[in-house]
């Protein structure tokens, strides 16, 4: 008996173990599947939040959100699970930026002046429990998120030299023009600057040069761009960029070279930023750099900006045929943009706001004072002259010899003409060449294959003044811009004296006639749209710019010669000054001689003016060279 009940106690001792056990594997079985519900859950949110970011993303406008909220909710009601929606306030739009914005996930709200450019969706829901009844097994909140950026089109505009090879005489300019706007001397090889014309060197590596040079982290591109640094680090970089090509002509590098070593051994060395010269929209990712610039350009453009910041007008020698040579003093206004890089859709809305792209040449003031050889003294001018005006003076003599003063009041004032009364005649030239201009205005990328760009252009406005400006005017001109009083270049005078019974007094000059030029090229508008412009990692389309009704040369503007009589004492009464005062029609004939002489004279000095000064500096009064480029790559990606 005793051994029955024992036995009975183990065999139910043991059910209830199994039992246990049993229940045990099925809670764990139960737990299992809730879980695994929630992860599937999970999964489902991120999914709808991925998909809804990528929805949103790509309806995002600029400045607008409402698009973007609309299409991530609608995506998001077909792939929520029954029983989910999601809120408006679930979605945020802002600007994703790992450059600005350096912590995960890089994203946050616009500041002032930014675009939205991503979408962040976050969903945070508690689903239903599967095993609610067990106790302790609390509803558990799942949160995820999910930021998709913008892939935005990106346009490259440039604005290039029309230089296109050098000679020994270019190449004696340039190595002036450049070396006197660093404050130094150059001695770069005509091969040299040919081949600075002829090599292109990447942006991208370009800055990750720099980044090195600037102990900036690689990637941050706009700290880069805006960060001061000197001549030679800027072209030391650009050597280093070349060098890491291994492509790159030994000459080049040598020209690049002497470049360098000078700028560091200039007394002054200012400091420039490249994002100056580089126009660049903030956030620009790699892919939108990977563009090429031409060498030439950058290194031009680099000098003039770094002259502009100095703010020293320089004076440069130029020699002219037929003249000799004659100092030129330029200074840099407005340093170039040569190239601009940014999403032209940006650019459209406020083409002239801070994501415009817009590429300009310099704009420069210079001045050339020289002394040319006397009029009086070209063969056959004087007896030419002479001649035009025996009528006149005829006609004068004849009035003199009335001699009515001398019967009236034992006096006379006796009058003579003096041809050509300064030799030599001091000359001075003033130009004012103001940037030619080229900015983004309009993108068309709905259809990639058929995209185009719009771009509007002007030609380069100038000032011409051809006459006599003192020494005074001119300082003050070159240093803060005041328009300069021009003096006519002086083709005869009417001087005057007092004679009392014999007694004459000294010859005082009372009126000058003489020819002057001030006249201003106005700026030439032009809308011009690229049809399908090359990837911005090929070489640009160009379109050229060339001015209506302008000036081919300013040598050409010497047929506007103005003849100007003025007279040295406004109160003083003369009538014989008067008569020649009023009679400046009758001198056409000494105009038109006159003027073939002064043009014959001028225009060697304007001619190597227009096509040797301008063209290193850059600058194109009548014509502009803009090249496009355009990536119509878009739609959103997940970054986050």
């Amino acid at each position: 008996m005793y051994s029955s009940t024992k036995s009975h106690r183990r065999q139910h001792g043991s059910v209830i173990i199994n039992t246990a056990i049993a229940l045990s594997l099925i809670v764990i079985a139960l737990i299992g599947t809730e879980l695994g519900y929630l992860f599937f859950m999970k999964r489902e949110f991120q999914k709808t939040a991925d998909l809804a970011a990528l929805a949103g993303a790509q309806s995002l406008k600029p400045n607008s959100c409402s698009e973007a909220t609309t299409a991530a909710i609608s995506n998001a009601s077909q792939n929520l699970p029954a029983g989910f929606t999601l809120a408006a306030s679930d979605v945020v739009c802002g600007r994703w930026d790992p450059v600005s914005r350096p912590t995960s996930p890089h994203f946050s709200p616009t500041n002032s002046g930014e675009k939205f450019n991503a979408v962040h969706v976050s969903i945070t829901r508690t689903p239903a429990q599967l095993l609610a009844g067990i106790l302790g097994n609390g509803g558990r909140q799942i949160s995820v998120e999910a930021v998709a950026a913008q892939k935005t089109p990106r346009a490259a505009l440039t604005i290039r030299s029309t230089l296109v090879s050098v000679d020994t005489t270019k190449s004696a300019l340039l190595n002036n023009v450049l070396g006197k706007l660093l404050g130094t001397s150059l001695n770069v090889s005509i091969g040299g600057w040919n081949g600075l014309l002829g090599t292109n060197v990447k942006l991208l590596s370009f800055l990750d040069a720099l980044a090195i040079e600037l102990h900036i982290d690689a990637g941050n591109y706009d700290q880069v761009l805006s960060t001061n640094a000197n001549v030679g680090v800027l072209l030391k970089a650009m050597i280093n960029a070349l060098q890491r090509s291994g492509n790159t002509a030994e000459v080049v590098l040598i020209a690049l070279d002497e470049l360098r070593v000078k700028a560091n051994l200039a007394a002054a060395q200012p400091l420039i930023k490249l994002g100056d010269l580089l126009g660049v929209q903030t956030g620009t990712e790699a892919a939108g750099l990977q563009t090429d610039l031409q060498l030439f350009q950058l290194v031009q453009g680099i000098v003039q900006l770094a002259n502009k910041k100095n703010a020293a007008s320089v004076d440069i020698p130029v020699t002219v045929p037929g003249i000799g040579t004659v100092t030129t003093k330029v200074r840099v206004i407005e340093a170039p943009q040569i190239s601009a890089i940014g999403n032209p859709e940006l650019a459209a809305l406020s083409p002239d706001g801070p994501d415009r792209i817009q590429v300009q040449t310099a704009q420069v003031r210079t001045l050339i004072s020289v002394d040319l050889p006397g009029l009086s003294g070209i063969t056959g001018l004087l007896n030419a002259v002479t001649n035009l005006l025996a009528p006149i003076t005829s006609l004068l003599n004849n009035i003199l010899s009335l001699d009515l003063q001398a019967i009236l009041c034992l006096g006379c004032t006796q009058t003579r003409i003096v041809l050509v009364p300064e030799n030599p005649i001091r000359l001075s030239i003033n130009l004012n060449a103001a940037s030619a201009k080229a900015k983004v205005t309009d993108v068309d990328c709905t259809t990639p294959s058929n995209s185009s760009l719009e771009v509007t252009s002007r030609t380069a406005a100038a000032e011409l003044r051809v006459g006599q400006i003192s020494d005074a005017d001119a300082t003050v001109f070159l240093s803060d811009g005041t328009v300069p009083v021009v003096r006519p270049i002086p083709l005869l005078d009417v001087e005057t004296r007092t004679c009392t019974l014999i007694l004459c007094g000294a010859w005082a000059k009372y009126s000058r006639t003489g020819l002057k030029v001030d006249t201003t090229v106005a700026a030439t508008p032009d809308e011009y749209t690229y049809v399908k412009p090359p990837e911005l990692d090929a070489p640009p389309a160009y379109h050229s710019l060339v001015a209506q009704d302008i000036v081919r040369s300013l040598s050409d503007t010497l047929s506007g010669l103005q003849l100007q009589t003025y007279k040295y004492s406004a109160s003083a009464a003369n009538h014989l000054g008067d008569l020649i005062g009023s009679a400046t029609q009758l001198l056409s004939g000494v105009l038109t001689l006159v003027q073939g002489v002064i043009t014959s004279l001028l225009s060697p000095l304007l001619d190597s003016l227009v096509n040797l000064l301008l063209n290193a500096l850059g600058i194109q009064l009548a014509q502009a060279d803009v090249g496009a480029r355009l990536s119509c790559t878009r739609g959103a990606e997940l970054v986050f």
